[in-house]
């Protein structure tokens, strides 16, 4: 994996993690040209480069992601718009498909794409400062909805959308948000310390895991349990999964509670 990028920062904080930061202007809109490093950082994460999970934040206090660079939506027409946008989605596709789990540690507001990518993510950790926002109607373009649907209910996400008002971490999870919402200060310590932990589980276990939720997501129930089997079969062919069973079958064993023999 490159770590030369002009707009992301990437930093290998704990044996296993990394924190890969946006990294652009004042407030971290993403340029089609950013759209595409983050497109190749995520394809690339996780292959040969050590590393079981990765936590995504945006530079400074101002912004995770203020979203897509409206400078450039002043040059898209119907005849560039199709090949422009695809840009776009296969950045997204990127980070929803990492092999490795994605821990997004929201630190101010994420408004459209970058709302998207922390939609995208397995795991999200949140500022009590940072916001949510899907802004397009504001801003005379569309798309990002159908995002937010991974985590707020159907008229919630509508909500957001036809008012393009921003909304509070707390208003998430109201929503029903699985957001963990720590106080700014502990947002990047916190974000690691779950990355660590989630790495902990072993190499072939969370990109087995990984590739399984992402598989049955939009199945059916039965479909998707019967694609986790698939997997259950293929981990089982890994020696760290034998002994992972092996050890819990031996804590069960010591703590299980000796007959009492009687006299």
């Amino acid at each position: 994996m490159s770590s030369s990028y002009d707009y992301l920062k990437v930093d290998v904080v704990a044996s296993g993690v990394a924190v890969v930061t946006l990294n652009r202007g004042a407030v971290n809109a993403i340029s089609e040209d950013m759209f595409d490093e983050i497109r190749a950082f995520f394809e690339n994460v996780g292959h040969d480069d050590g590393l079981d999970a990765v936590v995504v934040t945006g530079a400074g206090d101002r912004a995770f992601s203020a979203g897509n660079d409206l400078h450039e939506f002043l040059e898209l027409n119907p005849d560039n718009g199709d090949k422009r946008m695809a840009r776009v989605w296969r950045s997204l596709k990127a980070v929803y498909e990492a092999s490795i789990p994605v821990i997004a540690a929201v630190n101010g507001p994420a408004l459209g794409s970058g709302f998207a990518i922390v939609s995208c993510a397995d795991l999200v950790v949140a500022s009590d400062r940072s916001t949510y926002c899907l802004p397009e109607l504001k801003v005379g373009v569309l798309g990002g909805a159908k995002f937010a649907a991974r985590m707020i209910p159907e008229q919630a996400m509508r909500r957001m959308l036809f008012t393009a008002d921003p909304v509070t971490a707390e208003d998430m999870v109201r929503w029903g948000a699985p957001f963990e919402v720590v106080s700014h200060d502990r947002l990047l310590p916190r974000a690691i310390e779950l990355a660590t932990h989630v790495a902990g589980k072993g190499k072939n276990a969370v990109r087995l895991a990984k590739s399984a939720m992402n598989g049955c997501e939009a199945m059916s129930l039965f479909d998707g349990y019967s694609l986790e089997q698939t997997y259950t079969v293929r981990m089982s062919g890994y020696p760290e999964a034998r002994i992972a069973t092996q050890a819990t079958v031996d804590r069960l064993a010591a703590n299980r509670p000796q007959p009492v023999e009687s006299r």
